[in-house]
């Protein structure tokens, strides 16, 4: 077994590439960053074949929840009750889907549109279900937090110049943040106010976490194995 120099992290005899950073592993042993065609392991997207198909089972898929759960809320209920939030969560998940897959623009742009598609789908639900009020006081809401949050981390990872265990710890902060807003509009919507218990406490809770893995990940930054930071 072998150890990536870019994050510590072990490999196995037969890896080509880090599956923690991504990093080619001739590239790294020749003292470089990038995979052995010279492309960065983190740029490199899925081929337009690829996204169709990828497209394709993820539709099915949604199609299949689709029908399945509006059938058995039609046989249960003879009208249309729950499942309005699953059909709108598959909505949410194709817009973003179909844009990320046949849109070339960048991720941001990307994620805009999607959201704004996602949002046009909520105002509709809206409509025909005579005004339910939660996708425009909820929905879009929740869905902007999710995307600006999102957004931020893609963000700072693209700026980062190591990437390796940063990442998790990043992941952690976006996770925490998307918690106290989601209770924040929750709060909102139910009680008409803004409060916070139980996403602070999730917060508190991930803040160890973060630094011990931007520690860790500093440690390895400067030349550090994972066995000596450890002692083990």
């Amino acid at each position: 077994m072998s150890i990536c120099k870019n994050c510590g992290v072990e490999l196995e005899n037969d890896m080509q590439y880090c599956p923690l950073c991504g990093v080619g592993v001739s590239s790294v042993e020749n003292g470089k960053t990038t995979d052995p065609k010279g492309l960065p392991a983190f740029n490199k997207a899925m081929s337009q074949p690829q996204k169709k198909f990828t497209w394709e089972i993820v539709s099915l898929v949604l199609l299949s929840c689709l029908a399945t759960t509006i059938i058995i809320d039609l046989i249960t209920n003879k009208r249309i009750t729950w499942s309005e939030y699953p059909v709108t969560i598959s909505l949410v998940i194709f817009s973003y889907v179909s844009l990320f897959a046949f849109w070339h623009q960048q991720a941001i742009i990307q994620m805009a549109g999607s959201f704004l598609l996602s949002s046009v789908f909520l105002l509709i639900l809206d409509v025909l279900k005579d005004g339910i009020a939660w996708p425009v006081k909820l929905g879009i809401p929740l869905l902007f937090a999710g995307n600006v949050i999102t957004a931020m981390l893609i963000m700072v990872i693209r700026l980062s110049k190591v990437k390796g265990i940063n990442l998790i710890a990043y992941a952690f902060l976006g996770a925490s943040l998307l918690c106290i807003c989601i209770e924040g509009i929750l709060s909102m919507f139910k009680m008409g106010v803004i409060f916070f218990r139980w996403s602070i406490i999730v917060a508190a809770c991930c803040v160890p976490v973060i630094l011990v893995l931007l520690f860790v990940h500093l440690r390895l930054k400067k030349g550090r194995s994972l066995q000596k930071t450890f002692h083990i």
